[in-house]
């Protein structure tokens, strides 16, 4: 293209080179055509971006990621509690949220920590329950309360997120995640605060882990964290769900996310850091006039092991007694409970094709608790693990970021899908897993 002497296109000069023009309105009429240009290149670099995203392409560094598990928070609490909850409705406006998250069979902790973070059901990663037993090893598993639960068997049947990330070159650090200290098959977490079975974080243990991790992040420390907390599962099974007690933890809750969007602002990592908040399982009112009690029935002399209470029981027969043990179980005939051979357990569960699962488990319907030898009362108000599909049991999946939509609700997740959701954010290839990408592919930008 030909130039005037003053390196301007022709075209753009022409209404600018009169001979009564003065030095200052050129350098002005310049100095305007190159904010022009610089503008032009400025959109057209975001619309390049926009375009890479929108093809599933990947940007030439990933945004980071902080991944927030609540424990308990049952899908319906931001509905109930919405006009006083600020931060969600920061995230709501912000952000992207599903109508809810299915967990996967049985709704419990454990068993959805590791769903959540490997996109697999239960048969395919073994953790299947909260207290498990190895017939295999004569060990128990409950909850991070005996030593055994730290031996590498139970937690190496599948993958986790944080594990393939390092793989891949991302540097990670785990809050006081379940799982997230282990070493697997060589590889561990880049950093991390292990689980302390007997005191788990509350809000206070929260805030202090995404302190730190924010201040991570603005030193280019670590590429993900993962920060847990467990108050508001505590609370769910201590206290009514519809009382002002309660509503004040969901809004002291609500306040931290507040102060995590505004920090995030402040320190200009608004638009460098993905949030993705999602919680385990929902909650459900339980009562001491709905109980089941199996202890009178049993001869306990017939069982090895008992694990778990209240939403189902697992129970490991002695050589040869599986058969009378079933039997006496059925001779209860009480329709709030569900005995099965294991066998016998549902498929859409994707539950009993593992080593871990007992001879005999019996379920509970949806707010009945089943008492055992071991448990002979109700000492809770609230319960969860009941069939994955009570509406009950369902969670809370959230997120906001540079590369999430704003102001955007998704139809229904499973836990299973949030593994897919994580990879793709950080860009982390995935292992084979269970999720569907229909069902989050409206997340993104």
């Amino acid at each position: 293209m030909e130039t005037s002497r003053l390196g301007v296109p022709k075209k753009t000069c022409k209404a600018i080179l009169t001979t009564d023009m003065d030095n200052k309105q050129i350098i002005k009429t310049l100095n305007e055509h190159n904010h022009g240009l610089n503008q032009q290149k400025a959109e057209s670099q975001q619309h390049r971006i926009r375009v890479r995203k929108a093809s599933g392409g990947i940007t030439e560094r990933p945004s980071k990621i902080i991944l927030l598990l609540c424990d308990g928070f049952r899908w319906d609490y931001l509905d109930s509690n919405g006009k006083d909850l600020k931060g969600f409705k920061r995230l709501l406006n912000e952000g992207v949220k599903a109508d809810y998250l299915e967990p996967v069979f049985p709704s419990l902790s454990y068993p959805n920590y590791y769903s959540l973070m490997t996109g697999l059901y239960c048969e395919d990663h073994g953790m299947v329950g909260n207290y498990m037993y190895s017939e295999e090893r004569g060990e128990r598993f409950d909850m991070m309360a005996n030593p055994e639960c730290r031996n590498s068997h139970w937690w190496e049947d599948a993958e986790p997120f944080w594990i393939t990330a390092v793989k891949q070159g991302k540097k990670t650090y785990m809050f006081e995640w379940s799982g997230g200290e282990f070493p697997h098959k060589g590889f561990s977490s880049t950093y991390s605060i292990p689980v302390d079975g007997e005191n788990w974080p509350m809000f206070p243990e929260m805030k202090r882990n995404i302190q730190k991790s924010l201040d991570m992040f603005k030193s280019d420390e670590i590429d993900m964290a993962g920060v847990f907390v467990w108050e508001i599962d505590k609370w769910g099974h201590d206290i009514d769900t519809k009382s002002d007690e309660f509503n004040q933890k969901l809004v002291e809750f609500d306040t931290a996310i507040d102060s995590l969007l505004d920090q995030l602002e402040q320190q200009s990592l608004r638009d460098k850091v993905n949030i993705v908040i999602f919680s385990d399982h929902g909650m459900k009112d339980i009562s001491p006039e709905r109980t089941v009690d199996i202890s009178h029935i049993l001869n306990t002399t017939d069982v090895k092991i008992f694990t778990d209470r209240g939403h189902m029981c697992n129970i490991w027969p002695h050589d040869h007694k599986l058969e009378k043990v079933y039997s006496d179980l059925k001779k209860l005939n009480n329709d709030h409970i569900t005995i099965y051979r294991k066998d016998e357990l549902p498929e859409r569960w994707c539950y009993k094709h593992h080593k871990l699962v007992p001879p005999i488990t019996v379920v509970a319907e949806s707010g009945w608790f089943i008492l055992t030898p071991e448990y002979p009362s109700v000492t809770s108000r609230g319960w969860h693990g009941f069939d994955n599909v009570e509406k009950d049991m369902r969670g809370i999946f959230l997120a906001t970021g540079p590369d999430i939509k704003k102001n955007e609700k998704v139809g229904p997740m499973k836990a299973v899908d949030v593994y897919q959701v994580l990879c793709k954010l950080l860009h982390v290839k995935p292992l084979p897993h269970k999720g569907e990408w229909n069902r989050v592919q409206d997340i993104f930008l």
